[in-house]
């Protein structure tokens, strides 16, 4: 289970926040995404419907922020913005400016906090797909990341 101070944590960021970056890292979540979809006897697809908390693990850990979400939806906020790596996806595209509004006491229910424990691991392990991917883009200060996502 994700415990509510990880929850409320302001992650630093690993990498700049570039169109190239958020590139690789949306073809990271829709390389999970595939991979549990076929874990679970579905076909692949184009479309990440569903992932958001896969999403906002990984765009956290590798952008910086915070988790943020409602009932219907997860994303980060950093810097007085939001960063959602599945803004361009059908469920969220439904839901409108709903999608980004932040419910606190939606995403720190016990049975929330559980299914994000649930996805750390595999969130993890794309985190570190994404910081091994020979196109990324660093800073300099980004060139020797020593932050451990879920310590």
């Amino acid at each position: 289970m994700l415990s509510k101070r990880d929850l409320r944590a302001e992650y630093p960021a690993q990498l700049a926040l570039t169109e190239a970056n958020l590139t690789i890292a949306r073809e990271a979540i829709k390389r999970l995404w595939n991979e549990r979809q076929v874990e679970r006897g579905l076909a692949p697809s184009a479309d990440r419907s569903g992932s958001c908390k896969f999403a906002a693990l990984v765009c956290r850990d590798l952008f910086g922020g915070r988790l943020s979400g409602n009932y219907d939806h997860m994303f980060v906020r950093a810097d007085n913005r939001v960063i959602d790596l599945n803004d361009d996806q059908q469920d969220v595209l439904i839901l409108g400016k709903r999608a980004h509004l932040h419910v606190r006491s939606a995403i720190e229910h016990p049975d929330y906090r559980e299914s994000l424990g649930y996805c750390q691991a595999r969130a993890k392990r794309w985190v570190e797909w994404v910081m091994q991917h020979p196109a990324i883009e660093r800073s300099r200060h980004d060139q020797s990341p020593t932050y451990e996502p879920f310590s």
